[in-house]
């Protein structure tokens, strides 16, 4: 299964105005009002369906939004003109952003570093920093997927529709391939595992990180500046 149709498969992904979605983007707001104060270009890597670009439109900022999933896109600029956003939606390959560099105040990851292997997050964060004015700020979120690994082996993540039901995992745990089960239906995913020392690490080679919150037992929000 591809990743579009498991975003197809959960509201909190491709509905930005259910509960679910509204959730995920509450919690953020706080951590981006603080961590933003000033007003800017923001660019929102892998925004999905576009719920967080809306947010910081709606705070003030000119945003552009990028994601490599035709589906996608087609929610996030269908909410647009619902709404009368002016967010603009491009389809763009994160490794290789088409923009030139210090175009940008803020570089936004939001639930994204899953996608990626290794070189290809690397190549990512190498474009974020490429793109960031400097002084910018490059803001991350992400769940560390090593340390949820055990609770997701023993089947203990249950949501609404559907539940995990098998996680297999590679020889150096470094994918999962996740069986998702509801009462009508299973498909499965396959996730790179990373965790927080993992992307840390690997973020220290373009960026100095400056704050991180923890907004729950396996997710965590930070904030980096550029080395340039």
């Amino acid at each position: 299964m591809t990743f579009e149709e498991y975003y197809s498969a959960f509201r909190t992904y491709r509905d930005v105005y259910s509960e679910e979605y509204r959730k995920r983007t509450k919690k953020l707001r706080p951590l981006l009002i603080e961590f933003m104060p000033e007003k800017g270009k923001v660019l929102d890597i892998g925004c999905g369906a576009g719920g967080v670009s809306f947010l910081l439109e709606d705070l003030g900022f000119n945003v552009i939004g990028i994601d490599n999933s035709d589906y996608m896109l087609s929610l996030a600029r269908g909410f647009a003109r619902e709404k009368g956003s002016t967010v603009e939606f491009i389809k763009a390959d994160a490794r290789e952003l088409p923009f030139k560099g210090d175009s940008f105040d803020y570089v936004l990851f939001i639930d994204g570093v899953f996608h990626f292997a290794p070189p290809d997050l690397s190549k990512v964060f190498f474009e974020a920093g490429r793109v960031l004015r400097p002084g910018g700020k490059f803001i991350i979120q992400f769940t560390d997927m090593r340390s949820l690994l055990k609770r997701l082996k023993e089947r203990q993540i249950i949501g609404e529709e559907f539940w995990i039901s098998h996680v297999i995992t590679d020889e150096d745990e470094r994918t999962a391939l996740i069986e998702f089960q509801s009462e009508e239906k299973s498909f499965h995913v396959r996730f790179n595992i990373w965790g927080k020392t993992a992307i840390e690490l690997l973020a220290k080679l373009y960026f100095m990180k400056v704050k991180e919150e923890k907004m729950s037992e396996h997710t965590y929000f930070q904030v980096y500046l550029p080395k340039k």
